[in-house]
Parts: structure tokens; C-alpha cells; sequence
């Protein structure tokens, strides 16, 4: 701390507008200002224990009672691979996006930093069995693998077939296939594109028997002995493509023993309208896509860098008058998310921040549950969680330095609370 407090007071003596941390340049609009901000980040880092940490439980949850099944998204980027070292570095992961993050203004929680977990490499199966024992700990049903699959080219495959092949990871799962370019603005665009995403109606095989080893799975996810695969964005695939990907897909898997394939279309980006005309059976919503009626709101902007590219958005106000609940017609599945904070990866392309609290999560997640109650049969009881460890976009139900188990501990009560 004291190596702190010298470079800060040395900066207090410099009129210069410019503040690099941690290598990045912060501009603040003045030296008054910056002194604050100083001081800020000063008190921030002296704090041993933030005053929000919660502990592990005592009393893990007992899910005999519940029947809503929570499945978390889960990211596999914290391994390196050889295009990501091409790409960006070699040895590049999502953790080289987190610890570079820094506050970007008086209140803003950066960085996310692990707690329990560390700071693992999700090529080695370890970590898998701790995870898994803090999810069924506070209620997670299952996982939802991002799958990355390219004509025939995965990436990132390394952590689900270390899933596949340790069955004594006894917890279910399926498949996101993330069917966009693999982009350095993280957009899934044609900006900037490493590698890109084709679409063959020859492919659709291919991708089946890819992955049917994983429907085979008992710990597959099956909706009436249909395999559930999520299409993470349905409206970039050519409107005859998706039509025969679908058709072709619910061919083989009858041919392979299934009633079908479970698909669900992910509300995300300019996710098409009539998505069932294709032959889906439900859609997920993806926040922070698709958030009607949240509003965007500016804390004090003398404190936000300069060049900084931010927008923030009152989740207080969203959640408690529930504008997340809204009627449909369509098979819909809801989704929440812990928080949200890309400015890890985005702080200088258009970074969107949406925090909230562990009780504001805690309320959102228990009216999207009794929601799912209300609208959806027994065995298609799923409100999905975005996500368990985004941690690049700070969200992650995995606890972290300042909140602790905190999310977790408002998704085991939500839960109990949705029996009472």
C-alpha cells in the first residue's frame, strides 16, 4: 500500500490531465477531479473485506421441494488456444480481459477478481468437480456449454470433451451453439473477423454427428427425449439454410434413438420474429438484449475517462417495477443475468454497464421463477442464468473478492422462496 500512496501523491503533484494504471491511459477532464478519483481508488484498494462479501453457506440447499431447474451459461474461453495467441497474445485467455479492467469512474465496480475458483485453466478438468460442487451447493441445476463450431473447426472444444469424457462430473448440461464470426471486437461482426462463421446446408450433418456423442450422454439436458441445443443467433443463418438445419437435424436424431431435437431460438441482437415458422420449439431471452423499457442513466460524468465509451443502465428501477415480465404467445424461457459490465473488453468500442445488487438479482430471478411456474409445464421448468462464469463481462455467479458468494447465496434463496 505504501507503493500506492507514493505513486498516487507523486501523481497529485502533476498537473497533467493523463493517469496511466496498470498501462492504460485514464483522462480526466481535470486535476481536481483526478485527485478524487485518486483518493478513491486509494480507499478502494486499502479495504481488506468489502463490506458486501458473504461467506460460503453452512447450509447447503435441499432441492427435493423444487422443480424450476436453473441452467447457468457457461464460457470455456479461460484456456489458451493457437488462434487466440495469434490473435491477441500469446497466452491469451478471458482472464488477460479481466485483470486488465480498471474503475472507470468514482463507483464502478472494476475489476472482477475470482474468489474460491482462482484464476483456472479450463483445459484441465480440476476446476470442473470445485464448480460443480458450488453450483448443486446453492441450487444450479445444470450447465449451458458455448459451443464454438465453424464447418467443421471447433474452437475452445478442449473443456466440454474433458466434461464428456469424466462422467463423474455429475452435472447435466447442453449446448449454446455460438454460431457467429469469431471477432477481436467481441460482436460476433464483420469487423476485425478471425475466424469466420459459414453456413452449408452439407454442414448440417456434420454438426449433428459432432455433437451427438454429447446427446448420448445421460447428463445431456432432454426436453420428452429431445436433446435442447440453443441457437445463439437464428436470423445471421440464411433464412433456406436454418429451414433444412432444423428439418435435418430432428431426421437424424429419430434415426439415433431421440424424439427429436429440443431447438431454441436466443432473443439476442436482431433475433427474427417468427423464428417457430423455422421449426423451433421455444425461444431464451439473453439479456441485456431485449431489456424493454430499461433506461440509461449517467453518473457523475466528470469521473468517467475521457475517452471511455460507455453506457449505464438503471437496473434498480427495471427490476422492482418488473418490466422483465411481459406476455407472449410463444414458448419463451426467461433469463437473468447476476450483473453485467463489459468494460473489460469494450471500454473504449461502446461497453454496456448494468449493475446490480445480490437482493435487486435475488427479486429478479424470484419473479422470473414463479413466472416459469406459472407458464410452463413440470418437465420444461428452465430459467436459464447468464451467466456462471462470464467473468470478461462481469457476469458470474462464480464468487468473486468484493461480493463473495453473495449471487449465490440470492440464487439458493430466491429458490426457496419460489416453495414457500
Amino acid at each position: 500500500m505504501k507503493i500506492l500512496e507514493k505513486i498516487f501523491s507523486l501523481t497529485r503533484e502533476q498537473n497533467q490531465k493523463v493517469l496511466t494504471i496498470l498501462g492504460l491511459k485514464i483522462e480526466l477532464l481535470n486535476k481536481k477531479e483526478k485527485i478524487k478519483y485518486l483518493d478513491w481508488m486509494l480507499e478502494k484498494n486499502s479495504q481488506k473485506v468489502s463490506d458486501d462479501f458473504i461467506p460460503m453457506t453452512e447450509k447447503p440447499i435441499n432441492t427435493e421441494n423444487i422443480k424450476t431447474k436453473l441452467i447457468a451459461f457457461y464460457l470455456p474461453q479461460f484456456h489458451s488456444i493457437p488462434l487466440n495467441d495469434e490473435s491477441f497474445g500469446k497466452g491469451f485467455t478471458e482472464w488477460t480481459n479481466v485483470t486488465k479492467a480498471i474503475p472507470h469512474f468514482i463507483g464502478h465496480n472494476q475489476p472482477h477478481l475470482p474468489y474460491d475458483v482462482g484464476f483456472y485453466d479450463l483445459s484441465k478438468p480440476d476446476v470442473m468437480y470445485r464448480q460443480i460442487e458450488l453450483a448443486k451447493m446453492y441450487g444450479i441445476y445444470g450447465f449451458c456449454f458455448h459451443y464454438y463450431w465453424f464447418s467443421g473447426k471447433r474452437l475452445l472444444e478442449k473443456p466440454i470433451f474433458n466434461y464428456l469424457e469424466n462422467k463423474d462430473l455429475d452435472l447435466p448440461f447442453c449446448f449454446c451453439w455460438a454460431n457467429e464470426n469469431w471477432a477481436k471486437l467481441w460482436d460476433g461482426g464483420d469487423k476485425e473477423v478471425i475466424m469466420e462463421q459459414e453456413y452449408k446446408k452439407e454442414d448440417t450433418e456434420k454438426f449433428f454427428y459432432d455433437i451427438l456423442p454429447f446427446f448420448k450422454d445421460k447428463r445431456y439436458v432432454k426436453i420428452d427425449n429431445k436433446p435442447v441445443l440453443i441457437i445463439y443467433r437464428s436470423e445471421v443463418i440464411p433464412q433456406d439454410i436454418l429451414s433444412y438445419f432444423i428439418t435435418k437435424m430432428q431426421k437424424l436424431a429419430v434415426e439415433n434413438g431421440f424424439n427429436g431435437v429440443f431447438t431454441i431460438a436466443a432473443k439476442t441482437f436482431n433475433q427474427m420474429q417468427n423464428a417457430f415458422d423455422y421449426g423451433f420449439d421455444a425461444e431464451v431471452e439473453f439479456p441485456p438484449f431485449k431489456m424493454n423499457k430499461i433506461l440509461r442513466y449517467t453518473p457523475s460524468k466528470k469521473y468517467i475517462d475521457k475517452n471511455a465509451k460507455v453506457r449505464i443502465f438503471n437496473m434498480e428501477k427495471w427490476i422492482k417495477n418488473k418490466y422483465y415480465i411481459h406476455e407472449t404467445n410463444n414458448k419463451l424461457f426467461k433469463t437473468v443475468f447476476p450483473n453485467w459490465d463489459n468494460t473489460a473488453r469494450k471500454i473504449y468500442s461502446e461497453a454496456n454497464i448494468l449493475q446490480t445488487t445480490p437482493d435487486l438479482y435475488r427479486a429478479w430471478l424470484l419473479g422470473c421463477i414463479k413466472w416459469t411456474q406459472t407458464h410452463h409445464s413440470e418437465q420444461e421448468q428452465f430459467v436459464f442464468i447468464n451467466a456462471w462464469n462470464e467473468w470478461g463481462e462481469g457476469a458470474h455467479l462464480e464468487p468473486d473478492q468484493r461480493y463473495g458468494y453473495a449471487y449465490l447465496e440470492a440464487t439458493k434463496a430466491a429458490l426457496e422462496e419460489s416453495v414457500k
